[in-house]
C-alpha cells in the first residue's frame, strides 16, 4: 500500500481547491466595516492585514535562554563533529527577551550546548563558560524575534 500522495498539475489543484471553498463557505454576502479596537467582539474575521506602526520591542531580542552567536560560526557543526565557540569572542549568554548583542545573528538554546572549561572538559558554569560545544548548525535569525 502506497502512503505517498500523487502530484497533480497546479491548474487542477486550484480547481479542486476553489470548488471546495465554494461548497463550504456560507452563501450569504460578506460585508466589511471599520471598528475601533475597543468595539470589536469575537466571531469576526479581518478583511485586511493589520500592521503595527512601530515594532515593539524596537530591537532584535533573544527568543530563548541560550548563547548569541554568528550563525556562520556554527556551519559544519554536527553530532559527530561538534564545533567549539569561545565565550565572549564568538558567543555570549542571553536570557529570553535580552537584546541581541551587536554583530550576532542567532541564538542557540542553552539546552543544545555543552559548557566547556579551559581544559576542554564539561563545565558546571553554564552561563559563562570558557567555551561552548554545539552539535548542529543554525541559520541566521534562528531564535530571534
Amino acid at each position: 500500500m502506497s502512503v505517498y500522495l500523487h502530484d497533480i498539475p497546479l491548474k487542477q489543484a486550484l480547481e479542486i481547491f476553489n470548488q471546495f471553498v465554494k461548497k463550504t463557505l456560507p452563501k450569504k454576502e460578506h460585508r466589511t466595516e471599520k471598528l475601533q479596537i475597543d468595539e470589536t467582539i469575537t466571531r469576526r474575521i479581518l478583511a485586511d492585514s493589520v500592521w503595527a506602526k512601530i515594532s515593539s520591542p524596537h530591537y532584535h531580542a533573544s527568543a530563548m535562554d541560550g548563547f548569541a552567536i554568528r550563525a556562520e560560526d556554527s556551519f559544519g557543526a554536527t553530532l559527530t563533529s561538534p564545533s567549539i565557540l569561545l565565550y565572549e569572542s564568538q558567543t555570549i549568554y542571553v536570557d529570553t527577551g535580552d537584546p541581541l548583542p551587536k554583530d550576532y545573528n542567532a541564538v542557540i538554546p542553552i539546552e543544545n550546548t555543552e559548557a566547556i572549561d579551559s581544559n576542554g572538559k564539561i563545565s558546571s558554569n553554564k552561563r559563562a563558560p570558557h567555551a561552548i560545544r554545539i552539535r548542529e548548525s543554525v541559520r541566521a535569525w534562528h531564535h530571534i524575534r
